[in-house]
């Protein structure tokens, strides 16, 4: 009897704890979860219209989302938001741009045909698409329409030749999506596979127009031959765009289904702005969140203005009276030059100093905002790197680097501040390739180039006083020179520095590819990975992985952080290897499989680099050939003859 009411209470228990189980596994299963707002719609404002779509941590999209999964608020008000499948409110308008220039012919033009053929029979009744296709001018193949078959029958009709416009068929596409109304879901998808070389407009035109139409659009990339970023910046230059790249044309049908997915599995947020009473053009922000047991695990934000027309315009400031107007504006002040009296001299002195110390004060000013930003800035790379500086032993830094470098960059500093402005952007990614020496920004670092001048030109004119005498222009030589070393040295031993830093990682890539490989392989997540590799190894590369590996921890983007680790090195093969992660991470490859790919490409690029250095050897020893060993040849060989032939020539005279 006990024993059976024992079970009665324990078999409820057991389903229950299995139910949740099984609810905490499926909510596992789909974190992560990544939104993209595509579109923001306020033609008719304060209607605001949101077109959102959302993907797992494999980028691929969620479709079992509920209105009650979603959480909108407006500059952080909570707002009433209805939430509808984009495929039951909006049609679908799609440009689907081809490339079919002459490097297209064959097979890539095929498998290109068939993949754009798998988007337009994913197409629903009320969806429409055109057809554009481009070589070295761009047309209209077929214009929006619903008829599939008259889709199909235009691009099966592509056929390959000439040059590539690709600015010139986004242009088109933008033309022909203009007729639709923003309430549709409009998008565009382009293919190509080369370097645009024919269009009659440029990149940033395009951009201006992608970026004012407010859709997305989608770029695909076929080949090696590509320039990429201006793929990335036209994938950029649309609100929600992305780019894909597909090595070989095999590859294209499941990118194109991977989109077609993307597209029709969208969802459209409704809501009424409480931004009716602000200005217009004043700046709204929506944020849109997935709930999951009432904890966000998504988020996006997007910016609107508010309309022309639609919101407050500022009331006209209010007139001044005679009297305010008077005494704001001052009746001018009487010429210095007529001003008489036996102080107009030391009048005009006092102002010229008083003009002098207001400049010193100023550029004063100016410098410890620039200490403040720097010291701002070594705050957050501390923050980053504080487990790096845990693990690390303490450095004894040279007086050199504790008191002469930060004397002479504090003195300079208001100057180079002044001076540097048009400079610091080639200066800031110099420093970043070198590996930041002395952690100085670029400002400082122009003081401490102007400070180095100003001192060896000092020291440079002292010495021509000593050796040649107060001879002015032995002075101002000595002087000049001497600023110019200060000057240049810097800037020397800082290109010196990123070039050994760049080799030093270069070297160690192939092997830090391969130990990433064997990871993933292992089981280990991307992240294990690359803390296994930083623990291990010691040198530049691993620094940036540490590097990499703190701003994962404290919440930046993967994408964000991949890009910024390949541009702080300038190292090529590292922004392959980023690209290659941020494409696997996008397009659900196996990592362990990229990596294995790239440490061999690595391997391969490395053993052609040393066969290429061999080939050059043998013309860089030509020169220390010429200028050294054969003087001396010539002189063991032709030197006992020179006494001969000067006896001869004696007596011949």
């Amino acid at each position: 009897m006990f024993r059976a009411a024992r079970w009665l209470v324990a078999f409820p228990l057991g389903v229950a704890l299995a139910l949740s189980g099984l609810t905490g596994a499926r909510a596992l299963a789909d974190d992560p979860v990544r939104i993209r707002i595509t579109e923001v719609d306020v033609a008719a404002f304060p209607d605001v219209r949101l077109l959102v779509s959302a993907v797992d941590g494999q980028d691929r999209p969620v479709s079992e989302l509920t209105p009650r999964d979603f959480f909108i608020t407006e500059d952080g008000r909570p707002q009433n938001a209805g939430v509808v499948p984009a495929a039951q409110s909006a049609p679908v308008a799609l440009a689907l741009a081809l490339d079919t220039s002459g490097s297209m012919g064959g097979r890539p033009l095929a498998d290109a045909k068939a993949a754009i053929g798998l988007l337009v029979r994913a197409l629903g009744p009320d969806d429409s698409a055109a057809i554009v296709t481009f070589n070295t001018a761009s047309r209209i193949a077929q214009g929006l329409t619903s008829d599939k078959a008259a889709l199909l029958a235009a691009t099966d009709s592509a056929v390959a030749g000439g040059n590539t416009a690709i600015f010139d068929a986004v242009a088109q596409s933008i033309n022909v999506l203009a007729a639709i109304p923003p309430s549709s879901r409009r998008a565009i998808v382009l293919l190509t596979d080369g370097v645009d070389n024919s269009s009659a407009i440029n990149l940033s035109t395009v951009t201006e127009r992608l970026r004012a139409q407010g859709y997305p659009m989608y770029v695909i990339g076929l080949g090696n031959d590509l320039d990429r970023g201006v793929l990335q910046a036209l994938a950029d230059g649309a609100k929600g765009g992305q780019a894909f790249v597909a090595p070989s044309s095999a590859e294209l049908a499941g990118i194109y289904a991977g989109l077609s997915q993307r597209i029709f599995t969208q969802y459209v947020v409704s809501y009424r702005s409480n931004a009716v009473s602000a200005a217009d053009g004043a700046p709204v922000t929506v944020t849109t969140q997935i709930l999951r047991a009432g904890t966000s695990i998504a988020a996006a934000s997007a910016t609107f203005t508010v309309p022309i027309g639609r919101g407050i315009v500022p009331a006209p400031p209010a007139p001044q009276s005679a009297t305010s107007a008077t005494a704001a504006n001052p009746p001018p002040a009487a010429d210095p030059a007529r001003v008489s009296g036996p102080f107009s001299a030391e009048l005009v002195a006092l102002l010229a100093a008083a003009t002098a110390l207001t400049f010193v004060l100023w550029a004063f000013v100016v410098g410890t905002a620039s200490s403040l930003g720097a010291r701002q800035r070594r705050r957050v790379d501390g923050l980053s790197q504080s487990q790096d500086r845990q693990s690390a032993p303490v450095e004894r830094r040279s007086i050199w680097r504790r008191v002469v470098v930060p004397g002479v960059v504090r003195l300079s500093r208001p100057l180079a501040r002044v001076a540097g402005g048009f400079m610091s952007a080639p200066i800031r990614r110099r420093l970043l390739h070198a590996g930041e020496p002395l952690d100085l920004v670029s400002a400082e670092f122009l003081g401490l180039q102007l400070g180095l001048g100003i001192v060896a030109a000092v020291c440079a004119g002292a010495v021509a006083v000593v050796r040649v005498g107060p001879a002015p222009a032995w002075i101002i030589l000595g002087a000049l020179g001497g600023f110019l070393i200060g000057i240049l040295a810097p800037s020397v031993a800082l290109d010196r520095a990123g070039r050994s830093r760049k080799r030093r990682i270069l070297r160690a890539l192939p092997s830090a590819l391969d130990m990433l490989a064997l990871s993933a392989r292992a089981g280990m997540t991307f992240d294990g990975a690359i803390a296994q590799v930083a623990q291990q190894w010691d040198g530049p590369l691993s620094t940036e992985f540490r590097r990499m590996l703190s701003e994962f921890r404290v919440g930046r983007d993967r994408r964000d952080a991949l890009r910024d680790m390949a541009e702080r090195t300038g190292v090529t093969e590292v922004a392959r290897f980023a690209n290659a992660i941020i494409q696997s991470d996008a397009l659900g490859v196996p990592i362990s499989k990229v990596l294995r790919d790239q440490a061999i490409e690595m391997r391969t690029r490395r053993r052609q680099r040393a066969e290429e250095a061999a080939r050059k050897a043998p013309i860089k020893m030509l020169f220390p050939m010429v200028a050294l060993i054969f003087p001396a040849l010539f002189v063991v060989i032709l030197g006992p003859a020179v006494p001969r032939l000067l006896d001869i020539f004696r007596t011949a005279i």
